[in-house]
């Protein structure tokens, strides 16, 4: 099978490497600076879109308008992109960000759940990176806040419970309540939180749960991480008032851990392929 890889960060990259590595063929456009990659042909975009079979696009395929390529020098449009392909099975993330653009199948990998969960994994790991290289005092024994239990919500709590944190997890939901504290976490409700006893407060709820009202009652040193995808889960601007600490902590898989991330991109779209019955 012939597989082109468009763009994207350092975890489409790997992608393409392990692509190869699994014996296809690949094409790789929208990193201009690259003259080679291993065994993979480095093209241009209209060649790599006519000679492949599938075509994978970036886990966030869309940056104004154009193709998210930051690698490539010229944008490259979405529109034209979708001309050149074709009818070509089109593998991307986010795919609702493609609709406006693209009229036909999209297969979004980044709604599997093999995607979602490995991805969960490396995105708690990112973030107690960050944790660890930004925030001045340990993890052992410091009162932390887990905003949401989701996916990395329930994974972040874990890991850093068992690195010695004193860990509440904020969730609405009664039964996942009860899940946290047979876990040996607190568990709180969002109305019963006392936002002024931690030291480090992490997001993982994609919509606005930590409010300009949460901020005023937060300690001037405490630090914030939101995981959550655009437009986040915190009010930035009271937080900047206060000159509080808050990373916007977006693609964590991409920037702290792109092997693995574009391995689990490879698994997946070959998973979704046997599943599409698709012939390779």
């Amino acid at each position: 099978m012939k597989i082109a890889v468009f763009g994207g960060d350092k975890r489409m990259l790997f992608a393409a490497k392990a692509f190869a590595d699994s014996g296809h063929e690949v094409l790789l456009t929208g990193f201009d600076s690259l003259v080679s990659l291993c065994e993979i042909r480095v093209c241009a975009v209209k060649e790599a879109a006519q000679e492949c079979d599938i075509a994978v696009l970036p886990v966030r395929p869309v940056a104004d308008g154009n193709l998210f390529a930051p690698f490539s020098q010229h944008p490259i449009s979405i529109n034209g992109l979708a001309d050149q392909i074709g009818k070509k099975p089109i593998f991307s993330g986010s795919a609702p960000m493609l609709k406006p653009y693209i009229s036909g199948e999209i297969l979004d990998y980044s709604a599997n759940e093999m995607f979602t969960l490995r991805n969960a994994e490396l995105t708690a790991e990112g973030a107690i990176g960050l944790i660890l290289n930004e925030y001045e005092g340990a993890v052992y024994g410091t009162g932390i806040l887990v905003t949401g239990y989701g996916r990395i919500g329930k994974v972040l709590s874990r890991y850093l419970s068992m690195m010695g944190a004193k860990v509440t997890v904020a969730a609405r939901n009664p039964d996942d309540r009860d899940m946290i504290a047979c876990r040996g976490m607190t568990a709180a409700d969002y109305p019963a939180l006392d936002w002024s006893g931690y030291r480090v407060i992490v997001n993982t709820v994609p919509v606005e749960v930590i409010d300009k009202d949460a901020i005023a009652q937060m300690r001037e040193d405490v630090f914030i991480i939101d995981l959550a995808s655009m437009p986040g889960g915190v009010d930035f601007s009271a937080a900047k008032d206060r000159e509080i600490t808050c990373i916007h902590a977006l693609a964590i898989p991409g920037k702290t851990a792109p092997l693995t991330a574009g391995i689990i991109i490879k698994d997946t779209i070959m998973n979704l392929l046997e599943r599409e019955e698709i012939p390779g």
